[in-house]
């Protein structure tokens, strides 16, 4: 499995607008890593028969914003 690098989650983070450094960026590379190693374990269902559910769209009622 890939793990993200200070480097790579401090680009991801400039990308996104924001900056990070020190233990800021020591945290959220740890956390992004270990929600990717968590992720890592849908790869692993079988969606053969599985349905497309669409999202409803953002004006109705229970959607998202």
């Amino acid at each position: 499995m890939i793990e993200l690098t200070s480097a790579e989650v401090r680009a991801l983070a400039a990308a996104a607008g924001l900056r990070l450094d020190g233990a800021d960026l020591a945290e959220v590379t740890h956390r992004l890593n270990a929600f990717v190693e968590v992720l890592g374990g849908l790869a692993g269902l079988d969606l053969t028969d599985a349905e497309p559910a669409p999202a409803p769209p953002p004006d109705l009622p229970g959607a998202p914003r």
